[in-house]
């Protein structure tokens, strides 16, 4: 398991909150279309023709989602200049990846992989690692962010029923965390800790409606979230499961692998702070 739970539990929730802010607000808070774009940019970043475009049936197995909900997303997509079809499935277009407002949620990504990262080598993690063996290209960061994001889903499907559900339970989590750190609290978090679903709704572009109706079922139904005074926290009870520690483990391995890869394909373990693209991402806040 991880050198520290509690710290690697939040570097992994800061990293999903800061994409999904950032991604929500660009899709207008549509959680299936982001994930959907986000993996097509994934497999339009690889440097093999064939492999640069995924089918609408291999999108719905790694998404976990329907057949056609997915392939609505995907007419809308192509429908929105995003996407075209290929021969070998969907891919993004070439001039979307230089749109500004595309380009900076890519650089984002990437720099708060690199942050993630970073937090991970301070732990000690990769201490004696070696220098990457080839040069570096940030497009390596960037189908690494999108690997995270989708190894935290993979691992949560039979807890969280969707996408939504596991970015409402990691973004109140990343808030616990981060306001039991601002109060001088960095090993847990309380009542005091907890975040409003006005809030949340604000920073994750999301209709405050929908963030309610999503966090009640979440305490009711998964039991992974309590309601309190001042909002929502994570239950502890739920996280001392067995259950959800398995579901940890199963998360952190799979990460492991994901910036192994990631090394063996330029990403410098030994000094990860010197490859940012714009700096250090600044903190979601919630207020």
């Amino acid at each position: 398991m991880a050198p520290n739970v509690g710290k690697v539990t939040f570097l992994l929730a800061e990293m999903q909150t800061r994409i999904n802010a950032a991604g929500l607000r660009s899709f207008e808070g549509d959680v299936d279309r982001f994930a959907i774009f986000s993996l097509i940019v994934r497999e339009s970043l690889r440097r093999n023709p064939r492999g640069k475009a995924i089918s609408t049936h291999s999108l719905a197995i790694s998404l976990s989602r329907s057949f056609e909900t997915v392939r609505r997303h995907v007419i809308a997509l192509t429908e929105a200049g995003l996407c075209v079809r290929g021969q070998y499935g969907v891919l993004v277009r070439a001039e979307v990846l230089e749109r500004p407002d595309i380009a900076a949620m890519m650089r984002l990504a990437h720099d708060s992989f690199v942050c993630f990262v970073e937090g991970l080598e301070q732990l000690g993690e990769w201490t004696g690692a070696r220098p990457a063996a080839k040069p570096y290209d940030p497009q390596v960061g960037i189908a690494a962010s999108v690997d995270v994001m989708l190894a935290a889903v993979d691992s949560n499907r039979t807890i969280h029923r969707n996408w939504l559900d596991l970015m409402l339970f990691s973004t109140v989590l990343y808030a616990n965390l981060q306001r039991s750190r601002a109060a001088g609290q960095p090993f847990g978090f309380g009542p005091d800790h907890a975040v409003r679903p006005a809030a949340l709704a604000e920073a994750m572009s999301l209709p405050e409606t929908t963030v309610r109706r999503r966090l009640k079922l979440l305490v009711e139904e998964a039991g992974s979230l309590e309601r309190v005074a001042k909002g929502y926290i994570v239950s502890d009870a739920w996280m001392a499961q067995p259950g959800a520690a398995e579901t940890s483990a199963r998360t952190y391995s799979n990460i492991r692998l994901i910036v192994t890869h990631a090394v063996a394909n330029g990403f410098p373990i030994d000094r990860p702070a010197s490859v940012y693209i714009d700096g250090r991402p600044s903190a979601v806040q919630f207020v």
